[in-house]
């Protein structure tokens, strides 16, 4: 069914602007004694009253109607996307092609349990996430349903025969593809696993028993021209039944799978509001593919961009916002693939990009998902004023919206069909599992708003009537907040944005002064002065972060002499944390001399990487994967950052902190930093130490790869 675009209704809405004569005044001012924003505090109320919750939960019902991770189902939503985005008042809005490939679709899916009491088990038909992503066609009956438990390991098969059945798991499907289909000529898998590794903090397989997960068979399981095999994915619930029912007898199942491939291409959605500053541009993402119905992920990122382009077309139309400076540049894309290649068509665009906002997974209901609305920094080494931009815009929610009966009705964000749930928003160090790690890899301050972790993550649960129309509304103004003062600011405005910048990067300092000195105070003697160095290190990268935000405001238009004077500041600050660190440790009886180096550390520091043009988002999975998989170098890296995962884990961090962590490692890589700085770099980031074998073991991986060019 044609789902058709929004019809776009204007709300009367109930705060004066003041009258201004002639071009309407700039967006920023002082920071305001009341919100702590660089925004007026009128521009505040009208970006609040302006946007819609319930607009936003429209667009995720209608988005959450397709099927988004394959193609003609994207198409669909893309389509869709499209003429909302022409309807919401965008410009020179277009779908960009991406390349063409082989796409994956289903036309049948159904397991059933065969007699004497037949019944279906699941259909693509009814859920088309129950059969996974590139299974393959298959028709059989009356076949052998044989459980082999988690599946992952050879142990599990002992005195099993599957070859020619199906097998049924509670585990990942992807090591039982592999050692039953691959190995064991098993026709296909039934799996009721549920729970991404990186969300198992949060939420176990059997927490929520009638929940689906969300899986893909791997293409690189099948040999060229054989066939793929099928998998279905169940609940919990599902599962233990069928355990059941195989313990007490053999079981018997039928199963119909058609599927084909055909040449193709995903899309991306791109649109604009022009600013007047020729060649700057503020990008703005959300990934619009996923499985249906995928409601929180991502169609409550796509919906929500929708409304605030619609918010940003209806307050320039009225002259309550000037024109941007900066083009405002939208992209609903294809997550990470999607980002890939708009870089590969776009790297090169005579544009300087200042800032990237990312929206993915807003709208989970904050108490119903067990969950918490966060913004993330951007990473240490690519310090930017969007960080205190961001984290004056979280403060500000917080307190007027941290109790359901606020005494500030004008600065209360919630929607009318929405909850009243008191807001629990927080600013998060720099993670990665989203299209702002790819932005920021290209050198671009990127940001990401969420709600996160999420109780129906990746299943079947994640429906529209869990999507609260109060926290997609609260999420548009944290965007709509942001990217006004990224889009904005120049002038006067980019200078008063410098000086909220010194302000919330000395709060980020304190913070950063503080948990080195408690790592000193916890470390013990004969460690001390290692660990001493790393504090130190960790001090000064602190500070050159912040000394870096405060020069892209004069990048924006702030006046150099008092930008350079706020910058003087910091570094006599710097002298006196350094300066407290050197007492805490001399007042233990140790010295601060620096330990001699090892042969490792000299060479380490000899050797400075440098990514290869081109490169930028080149990962260290995709260089293991063309070759070299059997080198000792790539299990050692493997192992050090398995290490890092626990360790990170045990100190209570979340578990995106470290995704993909050799690729957030060699980000760190920019022609003047050595290995040994990446790894006092690394230890400032993420408060663990990497040896620096490992890293010389990953830099030397990296550029066998071609990813990173050879030391100077």
């Amino acid at each position: 069914m044609r789902i058709r675009s929004f019809v776009l209704v204007a709300l009367v809405v109930g705060w004066a602007w003041p009258a201004v004569a002639g071009a309407a005044l700039s967006p920023l001012g002082p920071v305001s004694p009341t919100t702590g924003l660089v925004l007026r505090d009128e521009v505040v109320r009208a970006l609040i009253q302006e946007s819609s919750g319930d607009r936003i939960h429209d667009g995720v019902q209608r988005l959450s109607l397709l099927a988004r991770d394959h193609q003609a189902g994207y198409a669909e939503a893309a389509e869709w996307v499209r003429g909302a985005a022409v309807a919401a008042g965008l410009r020179d809005v277009r779908l960009e092609p991406m390349d063409v490939k082989p796409q994956w679709r289903a036309s049948r899916g159904e397991l059933w349990v065969a007699g004497p009491q037949r019944y279906r088990v699941t259909s693509h038909a009814e859920l088309p996430m129950s059969l996974a992503l590139g299974s393959g066609s298959f028709e059989g009956a009356a076949l052998e349903l044989v459980d082999v438990g988690m599946g992952a390991v050879e142990a599990d098969y002992a005195g099993l025969d599957v070859k020619g059945k199906v097998v049924l798991t509670r585990g990942h499907p992807s090591p039982v593809l592999l050692l039953a289909v691959a190995k064991r000529g098993a026709v296909g898998v039934v799996s009721s696993y549920s729970t991404p590794p990186w969300n198992q903090p949060h939420r176990m397989d059997g927490d929520f028993p009638d929940q689906v997960g969300w899986a893909v068979v791997p293409s690189k399981l099948t040999p060229p021209g054989a066939r793929a095999p099928f998998l279905f994915m169940v609940s919990d619930r599902q599962g233990r039944e069928l355990r059941a029912q195989v313990r007490a007898g053999p079981v018997k199942v039928d199963v119909s799978v058609a599927t084909e491939t055909r040449e193709g291409s995903f899309g991306i959605v791109s649109g604009v509001i022009p600013g007047t500053r020729a060649g700057e541009e503020v990008v703005l993402t959300a990934h619009l593919d996923h499985y249906k119905p995928g409601a929180d992920d991502n169609a409550s990122g796509s919906a929500t961009m929708l409304e605030m382009a619609r918010t940003y077309a209806e307050l320039i139309r009225r002259g309550a916002l000037p024109p941007p400076v900066r083009t405002l540049r939208f992209l609903w894309l294809p997550e990470f693939e999607g980002t890939r290649e708009w870089f590969a068509v776009h790297r090169d665009d005579p544009v300087r990009r200042v800032a990237q906002f990312n929206f993915d997974m807003l709208g989970a209901s904050l108490s119903g998902a067990h969950s918490r609305f966060l913004v993330s920094y951007t990473p240490d080494w690519n310090g930017s004023f969007v960080n205190a931009v961001s984290e004056s815009t979280v403060d500000f929610m917080n307190r007027f919206n941290g109790v359901r009966y606020p005494a500030r009705k004008d600065f209360r964000i919630a929607s009318l069909t929405g909850s009243r749930d008191p807001l629990d928003a927080h600013m998060d160090r720099y993670s990665r599992g989203s299209d702002h790690q790819l932005f920021n890899d290209h050198g671009i301050p990127g940001v990401a708003f969420s709600t996160w972790p999420d109780d129906n993550y990746h299943t079947s649960g994640d429906r529209p009537e869990l999507v609260d129309p109060t926290q997609l509304h609260r999420a548009a103004f944290a965007g709509l907040a942001s990217v006004t003062v990224a889009a904005w600011a120049e002038g006067q405005g980019a200078l008063e944005l410098a000086r909220l910048v010194s302000v919330h990067g000395g709060r980020r300092v304190a913070d950063d002064e503080f948990r080195v000195r408690r790592a000193l105070a916890s470390t013990s003697g004969a460690e001390l002065p290692e660990v001493y160095r790393l504090a130190r290190a960790a001090i000064r990268l602190a500070f050159q972060r912040e000394r870096d935000a405060l020069r892209s405001c004069q990048a924006l238009g702030a006046s150099a002499a008092p930008v350079q004077g706020l910058v003087k500041a910091q570094e006599a600050s710097e002298s006196q944390a350094l300066a407290r660190l050197e007492t805490d440790v001399k007042a233990r009886g140790v010295s601060t001399r620096e330990p001699k180096p090892s042969e490792a550390e000299r060479r380490a520091r000899g050797l400075v990487p440098r990514r290869v043009k081109g490169q930028e988002l080149a990962s260290f999975d995709e260089v293991v994967g063309r070759g070299g998989a059997e080198d000792a170098r790539v299990g050692r890296v493997q192992a050090a950052l398995t290490a890092v995962a626990v360790a990170l884990r045990e100190q209570g961090e979340s578990e995106l902190r470290f995704y993909q962590g050799a690729d957030a490692l060699a980000s760190y890589a920019d022609g003047q930093r050595s290995v040994a700085d990446i790894r006092d770099a690394a230890f400032a980031e993420y408060g663990y130490v990497i040896p620096v074998e490992v890293l010389i073991d990953l830099f030397a991986l990296l550029e066998r790869g071609g990813v990173m060019a050879p030391p100077r």
